[in-house]
């Protein structure tokens, strides 16, 4: 009996730490939904002044693309042809998203990952105080690794 139990707990401990299905998701070109931003933001119920913020956080970044690579690189690219190289990576558990753009790993709560919407929460006690909608899009696909 006890052979049985630690086969289950070894085998629900695997289950609960493989994210290979979420990283594929995640894996390709993604940029800011502004209308799907807006609709989480008005959840909060924003003041004008805080309207007027997210409007411009978005107008502002709407266009820069967060390219995944399945390696756990990451590319942040935006109109004018700035670049940003970094990394990312998932925790076991598929919750969290380490994005490292510079020399600080940051952790971004997912709240929602399909095969073309990111959703990641507010974080008031860093710069993002919005919730962040991204929407896969069309680009260069990721790398494929043998």
């Amino acid at each position: 009996m006890k052979k049985i139990a630690f086969v289950a707990l070894i085998a629900l401990l695997a289950a609960c730490t493989n994210n290979d299905e979420e990283k594929k998701m995640l894996l390709g070109k993604w940029q800011y939904n502004p209308a799907r931003m807006s609709e989480e933001f008005q959840k909060t119920e924003p003041s004008p002044q805080e309207q007027v913020a997210l409007e411009r956080f978005v107008m502002m970044y709407q266009n820069d693309a967060f390219i995944f690579e399945e390696d756990g690189s990451m590319l942040v690219t935006t109109p004018n042809g700035a670049t940003l190289n970094g990394s990312w990576e998932m925790s076991p558990d598929a919750k969290t998203l380490f994005m490292n753009l510079g020399s600080q790993e940051i952790p971004n709560t997912i709240t929602k990952l399909t095969n073309e919407e990111l959703v990641l929460a507010a974080d008031t006690t860093r710069r993002s105080k919005y919730t962040r909608v991204l929407k896969k899009v069309e680009g260069p696909a990721p790398a494929a690794t043998e």
